[in-house]
C-alpha cells in the first residue's frame, strides 16, 4: 500500500510540474483576441496564409468572437473566394448586426460573386455601376442571370445597411 501511495503521489507531482512548465512557457491556449491580433500582424507582414490560419484558429477557440470571422473573410475576399468570405461575413453579422464595415464588406463580396457570373466586362464594377451593367448586359445563362440578380439585390441591401450605419459609400 505504501508503494502504491508513493507512486500516486509521484504521478500527481509530475502532473502538477507539467502544468506549471506548460503555463510558464506559454503553451496554454491563446485567446481569440490574441490570435486575431497575431493574424493582423501577419497580414501587415504580407503573410496572408499564416494570418488566415490564425484567424481560423481564433474562430475555433471562441466561435462567439466576431473578428476572427471578419478578418478571415477579408483574406478570402482578397483571393476572390467569395463563397467562403460570404459564410464568414454572415456569421460576423450575426454577432455584430449593426457593424457598417461588415455590411459594406458583405456587399463587396456579393458584388464579386455577381461579377464572376456576369463575365470579364464587369470586372472593375461594383455597387450601382454593377447593377446598371447587369441590367443592360444580361448573362447568356438564365440561371446565372437569376443568381446575379439575387446577389445584386442582397448587395444593394447590404450597401444600404452600411450607409445607414454611417459609412460613407463611394
Amino acid at each position: 500500500m505504501a508503494v502504491a501511495r508513493h507512486h500516486s503521489t509521484r504521478i500527481l507531482a509530475l502532473c502538477v510540474a507539467a502544468v506549471v512548465v506548460f503555463t510558464a512557457t506559454g503553451c496554454q491556449e491563446r485567446s481569440a483576441f490574441d490570435l486575431t491580433d497575431d493574424g493582423l500582424a501577419l497580414v501587415r507582414a504580407g503573410q496572408q496564409g499564416r494570418a488566415l490560419r490564425r484567424f481560423e484558429r481564433a474562430i475555433r477557440v471562441d466561435p462567439a468572437y466576431p473578428y476572427g470571422y471578419y478578418y478571415a473573410a477579408g483574406i478570402y475576399n482578397g483571393r476572390h473566394q467569395w463563397a467562403q468570405a460570404e459564410r464568414y461575413l454572415d456569421r460576423f453579422l450575426e454577432l455584430r448586426p449593426d457593424d457598417a464595415n461588415g455590411w459594406y464588406t458583405l456587399a463587396f463580396c456579393l458584388d464579386g460573386q455577381a461579377r464572376d457570373l456576369l463575365g470579364e466586362a464587369a470586372t472593375d464594377l461594383h455597387g450601382e455601376g454593377l447593377r446598371r451593367f447587369a441590367a443592360t448586359h444580361p448573362s447568356p445563362s438564365v440561371r446565372d442571370q437569376a443568381l446575379a440578380a439575387g446577389l445584386l439585390a442582397r448587395a444593394a441591401a447590404a450597401y444600404a445597411k452600411a450607409a445607414a450605419g454611417g459609412l460613407p459609400l463611394p
